[in-house]
C-alpha cells in the first residue's frame, strides 16, 4: 500500500516537472515571437520613417534654408494683444506648407534619428521668432522640443477654457459697431467667434446675425427690421452684403449745401422808418378826395379852416424823410396851425435825454442795410 502510494507521488512530482518546463517553454517561444514582432515593426517603422525622408527630403532642406519666418508669419504671438488663434492658423499652414505638422501635432518623436532631429530644431526655431519677448524667455528656460514648447503656449492661451470662454463670450454679446465700419465690425466679429469655437463653444450662423443686428449703429436700425423680417433668415455672409451695400448707399448721399451771399436789395426809406418808429411821409391827395386840393395847396383862411377841421387828427407835417420839422421850443405843426403833438415824452430839465427832439431842418436817411447778406 505504502509502495503504491509512493509511486503515484513520484509521478505527480515527474508530471509537474514537465508541465513547468512546457510552460517555459512555451513562455520562451511567446518572447521570442514577441521579440521577434517588435524587431519586424521596428524593421518596418524605421524602413517607413527612411521612405518618409528620403520622400520630404528636398522640401525639408527648403525649410532649412528660411532665413525670416517673420516674412511667412508676420504676427507676433503676445499674451497683450491675445493673436493666438491668428498665429496658429498661419503658424499651421506654414508647417504644412513644408510637410512638418507632425512636430507640433503629435507625440511620438524621433531623437535617434539626425534628420527628424534637425528639422525638428528648424520648427523650434521658427517659434522662438514668432513670439514676443516675455514668451521667449519663457520658453528658453528649459530646452525642450517643438511639440512640448507648442503645447506649452498652447495651454498659457487656452488654459481654464471654462473662465476665458466666460468672460469671451460676454464680450461678443456686447460688441458694438460704434465708429467701425460694417467690415472692421463683421471681422471682429469672426474673430471672437473662432476663439470661442477654440474654447469649445461654438457660435452658430444664427446667432452670428443676431449679434451683428444688435449691434449696428443707429444709421442701420431700418435695416436692422428689414433683416428680422427676411425669409428665410439670412446667413451672415448675406446679412454682411446688404449691410455693406446699405453703407456705400450712405456714404454717397450728398451733403448740406453750404451758406450762400445773396444780394438783396435796400428797403426804401418808408419801411425803414416804419421799423424805427417813425412816421411815412404822406401820400399827395388826389381831386376829388376830401381836403384835397389841386397842386397840394390851401387857398384862403376857409380851405385852410375847413382842412383843419377835416383833417384835425393829421399828423403833423413831416420832412422828405418822414422826421417832424422841430425846433427847440417849437410846436411841430408849423403856420399857427394846432396840429397834434410829437408822440412820445418830451425833454424836460429833470429827464433832459429822455424824449425825441429834431436838430435838423431835414431828417437825415438812415444808414443803408448791407448789399450782401449770408443766408443758410
Amino acid at each position: 500500500m505504502a509502495d503504491a502510494d509512493a509511486t503515484d507521488e513520484a509521478a505527480a512530482a515527474v508530471a509537474a516537472t514537465t508541465a513547468a518546463e512546457e510552460r517555459r517553454l512555451a513562455a520562451e517561444a511567446a518572447a521570442r515571437a514577441d521579440k521577434a514582432r517588435r524587431d519586424e515593426e521596428l524593421r518596418l517603422r524605421t524602413a517607413a520613417l527612411a521612405e518618409y525622408e528620403a520622400a520630404h527630403e528636398a522640401i525639408w532642406a527648403q525649410a532649412t534654408a528660411v532665413v525670416n519666418v517673420k516674412a511667412l508669419i508676420p504676427i507676433i504671438l503676445d499674451t497683450a494683444t491675445n493673436t493666438y488663434t491668428k498665429w496658429r492658423g498661419m503658424f499651421l499652414t506654414v508647417l504644412g506648407k513644408y510637410a512638418l505638422t507632425r512636430h507640433v501635432l503629435e507625440d511620438e518623436a524621433f531623437p535617434e534619428r539626425p534628420v527628424w532631429t534637425q528639422v525638428d530644431y528648424v520648427v523650434l526655431t521658427w517659434i522662438y521668432n514668432t513670439v514676443s519677448s516675455d514668451l521667449q524667455q519663457s520658453l528658453m528656460i528649459r530646452p525642450r522640443p517643438a511639440r512640448e514648447a507648442w503645447c506649452y503656449l498652447e495651454n498659457e492661451f487656452l488654459g481654464q477654457k471654462e473662465s476665458r470662454a466666460l468672460l469671451l463670450e460676454t464680450q461678443f454679446r456686447n460688441l458694438r459697431q460704434d465708429s467701425m465700419t460694417i467690415t472692421d465690425f463683421c471681422r471682429k466679429l469672426e474673430t471672437m467667434a473662432a476663439s470661442l469655437a477654440e474654447f469649445g463653444d461654438p457660435i452658430g450662423d444664427r446667432q452670428m446675425v443676431l449679434t451683428l443686428l444688435r449691434g449696428l449703429s443707429g444709421k442701420y436700425r431700418h435695416m436692422v427690421s428689414i433683416l428680422k423680417m427676411h425669409r428665410p433668415f439670412p446667413t451672415f455672409a448675406e446679412a454682411r452684403t446688404h449691410l455693406l451695400l446699405e453703407e456705400i448707399d450712405i456714404d454717397a448721399q450728398p451733403s448740406s449745401p453750404p451758406s450762400a451771399l445773396v444780394a438783396t436789395t435796400p428797403a426804401p426809406p418808408a419801411a425803414t422808418h416804419a421799423r424805427q418808429g417813425v412816421s411815412a411821409p404822406a401820400a399827395p391827395a388826389r381831386n376829388g378826395q376830401p381836403g384835397g386840393q389841386r397842386n397840394g395847396r390851401r387857398r384862403g383862411k376857409g380851405g385852410r379852416s375847413q382842412q383843419g377841421g377835416q383833417q384835425g387828427g393829421q399828423q403833423p407835417p413831416t420832412t422828405a424823410y418822414g422826421a417832424p420839422t422841430r425846433s427847440y421850443g417849437a410846436p411841430a405843426g408849423g403856420h399857427g396851425s394846432q396840429a397834434a403833438p410829437f408822440p412820445g415824452q418830451h425833454p424836460s430839465f429833470a429827464h433832459p435825454w429822455a424824449g425825441t427832439l429834431q436838430m435838423w431842418p431835414y431828417g437825415r436817411p438812415p444808414p443803408p442795410p448791407p448789399a450782401f447778406a449770408a443766408v443758410p
